[in-house]
């Protein structure tokens, strides 16, 4: 299935479960074992959108953009993170734990305070941490894969 599919899918989805009053998490794309959830894609939109100070009410078409180039990121990610898996890639947790710390931090800073980082994420920030802890650790062995590419 070619990306542009993909991203079809995940669109026309995305655009249909955002009136529904319950939200089951569903699949928004497959990369050979990685899976991208739907409830994760919407967690990396938010968080784009609160680091691009892009409202959706306001701005919804640059929403869009931002929820394409997230879902092609997230997709690209996978990609690298099943190359580095096979090169056999690995960051420790007291590193994700850092970086996860970063990241929240930058995005209290941006959204201007907890409470409203927590409202933009829509959880609170301690289950936010649990939640995205695997996804930091994804996207650091990805990124460790890539610097390994370039050197």
């Amino acid at each position: 299935m070619t990306y542009k599919k993909i991203l079809l899918i995940f669109i026309v989805s995305f655009s249909f479960s955002q009136g529904d009053a319950q939200y089951i998490d569903g699949v928004a794309a497959i990369v050979e074992d990685h899976v991208v959830l739907k409830s994760d894609l919407i967690q990396m939109v938010n968080m784009a959108a609160i680091q691009n100070k892009i409202d959706p009410r306001t701005n919804p078409d640059a929403f869009i953009r931002l929820q394409n180039s997230v879902v092609q990121s997230m997709v690209d990610q996978k990609i690298m993170l099943e190359m580095a898996e096979l090169d056999s890639i690995v960051v420790d947790e007291k590193e994700v734990n850092q970086a996860l710390d970063q990241q929240i931090q930058m995005l209290v800073a941006q959204a201007g305070g907890e409470i409203q980082a927590e409202n933009a994420l829509g959880q609170p920030i301690k289950d936010f941490r649990r939640e995205f802890w695997y996804d930091m650790k994804d996207r650091m062995i990805s990124e460790r894969y890539q610097q390994q590419l370039l050197s």
